[in-house]
């Protein structure tokens, strides 16, 4: 950055007129100065509005407890009813019902219980389907109309759509009103995620990106303790979406994206919004006198995209996609069952929801700080291993034990969490860039769909207790093992086309059968004194015939090319949305 800075300067002239590119202007102005950090402070307090609806559904529809009466006695003869149960598990065949606890949810005023139960769950997974759908449909609005001016109408989308429904008269309308929030809503995550990364530099992209995440499960605690305190599922479902008004004064703090109008061509309002955020930072005497902007690099590309085909052009790259998607699905409904299974430890359920969340802070810093030592692919396994084995184990805790069972499940959300940062960067190193997009747009339809059956496998511990963890246990114990036939990208050259996936096993390959032989080696030279008689290992004596001069071979150095964080963790830009 330093250098790129002194060359601004040093060709500073006022008669030339220097072109630049935006990130010549951020490297001299500043990658996250005051500017940035006010920008992204104003994006990042959005997802605790985001995480408020992602989870809604969790206190909205809490299962409430119940007594079903056999007849209509005004004396309620407790000799003649059933308490949390019903005849023929029908609420029908109750002469009347009467909830016992304090929280008015939409399951209680609907009579959701019992056989009823699953429009329950079936309200999460349509408003996952929202999700999903508004992804596919509306996320590439933002390539047209801007970035800003999408996020907001998105927002506004949200806050009306997810407020009419806490005016429903029934459970229908209800549910289409949350699909259609759920739609506005991938918007809103999917926009401000973008713009979150645009406006900073390559230098602090991986940093923002994971520290949203720690804002989402901030949110989910900060939700958790307002629930505990609002006696009805429509009150909480209109503070819910009245709180995310203050984010639709956004424009008045955040610009456009300068990428964006780079993009589209709008170089003078880009130069405007960067002159302005220099000026913020302190450095707009780092630019040159008389400059502008070059969409070199930043313009589209108008060759036609090879497409999704070609992720299945080839066995090795199809078994690739195969497990990728596997992976993501079991994130994603591991992640989102452990979140929404709280209540069903025994303990406090508003507790139990705060600490699932806030127990993603811890794992995203983990995750942080080993994915670079240990490699993508056992960061990702290892973590995924140990999520599947703790979700095991709480099958085998007695019921009674509700503190273990609860610091069980919390080391199942951290392991989880962990694992989904882990799986992203690892995905988009995984697809070569002529397919990029394509194969992250496939892989985030099978996270939603994940997310979508969540509710559903919970459904399992009415079966037997506790066999949801079990259920989700087994999906993520066989996700982390299948896992290890993964390549493995740290420190290695992001692939461009299919074929540098085939040479990126390849490396893998050798870079696995090098250790074995060094093992070998050393285990030998060890046992024969250092005699310096190199041995070939086993997997090559096929090669060595009589005669053969076997000398001292010196095994190829390990091939691991620097690179900077950018090039590891790639961003997404115009085309990924």
């Amino acid at each position: 950055m330093i250098q790129e800075a002194d060359k601004i300067e040093s060709d500073r002239s006022p008669k030339a007129m220097q072109k630049l590119t935006v990130d010549d202007v951020l490297s001299a102005t500043g990658h996250f100065g005051w500017s940035q950090r006010l920008y992204y402070m104003c994006i990042s307090l959005l997802h605790f509005f985001i995480a408020s609806h992602m989870l809604l559904t969790v206190f909205t529809g809490l299962e409430p407890s119940f007594v079903c009466y056999l007849s209509d006695s005004n004396g309620r003869d407790h000799n003649n009813s059933l308490a949390g149960a019903c005849v023929d598990n029908s609420p029908a065949k109750c002469q009347s019902i009467i909830y016992t606890t304090h929280y008015q949810s939409f399951a209680a005023e609907w009579d959701l219980i019992c056989s009823e139960k699953y429009k329950v769950a079936m309200v999460q997974s349509v408003w996952m389907g929202g999700v999903m759908s508004g992804a596919l449909l509306l996320g590439g609005v933002a390539d047209t109309v801007g970035r800003l001016r999408t996020l907001m109408v998105a927002l506004l989308g949200t806050i009306a759509f997810e407020g009419f429904s806490a005016f429903s008269p029934t459970y229908l309308i209800m549910v289409a009103l949350r699909f259609l929030g759920g739609m506005c809503c991938a918007v809103v995550i999917l926009v401000s995620f973008v713009l979150s990364q645009e406006l900073v530099g390559s230098e602090w992209r991986s940093f923002c990106g994971i520290c949203l995440g720690m804002f989402f499960a901030v949110g989910i605690g900060i939700f958790s303790a307002l629930a505990a305190v609002v006696s009805t599922w429509r009150i909480l479902t209109v503070i819910c979406s009245v709180s995310g008004v203050v984010f639709l004064l956004l424009p008045c703090y955040v610009p456009e994206s300068p990428r964006w109008l780079v993009s589209q061509g709008h170089l003078k309002e880009a130069k405007q919004v960067l002159e302005g955020m220099a000026t913020l930072n302190g450095t707009l005497n780092n630019l040159p006198s008389q400059w502008e902007l070059s969409a070199t690099g930043t313009k589209k590309s108008n060759k036609k995209a090879p497409g999704i085909r070609l992720l299945f052009s080839h066995p090795y790259v199809t078994l690739l996609v195969i497990i990728l998607i596997y992976s993501w699905f079991v994130n994603s409904a591991t992640y989102y069952g452990l979140t929404m299974a709280a209540s069903d430890l025994g303990g406090d359920v508003y507790v139990s929801t705060a600490l699932n969340g806030l127990i993603e802070v811890p794992a995203g810093l983990i995750a942080l700080a080993i994915i670079d030592r240990l490699g993508r692919r056992l960061t990702l396994s290892g973590f995924m291993i140990l999520g599947g084995v703790t979700c095991l184990s709480i099958q085998f805790v007695p019921q009674h034990l509700v503190m273990v069972s609860t610091g069980l499940a919390l080391c199942g959300k951290l392991s989880i969490s962990a694992s989904f940062s882990s799986c992203y960067i690892h995905s988009v190193e995984i697809f070569p860039t002529v397919i990029r997009n394509s194969g992250m747009g496939l892989v985030s339809v099978a996270a939603r769909v994940g997310g979508m059956l969540a509710p559903f496998i919970l459904m399992l511990g009415d079966v037997y207790p506790n066999l949801q963890f079990s259920a989700l246990g087994l999906l993520t114990l066989l996700a982390g093992l299948i896992n290890l036939k993964l390549p493995e990208t740290r420190g290695k050259s992001m692939p461009e086309t299919v074929a540098d996936i085939l040479a990126l096993r390849d490396s893998t390959h050798d870079a696995e059968r090098r250790s074995k032989q060094n093992y070998k080696y050393n285990k030998l030279e060890d046992v024969e004194g250092g005699s310096g008689v190199a041995v070939v290992g086993l997997e090559d004596a096929g090669d060595v015939g009589e005669g053969t001069d076997f000398g001292t071979r010196t095994l190829p150095p390990h091939k691991n090319k620097g690179h900077s964080i950018e090039d590891q963790v790639p961003l997404l830009d115009d085309e990924d949305l």
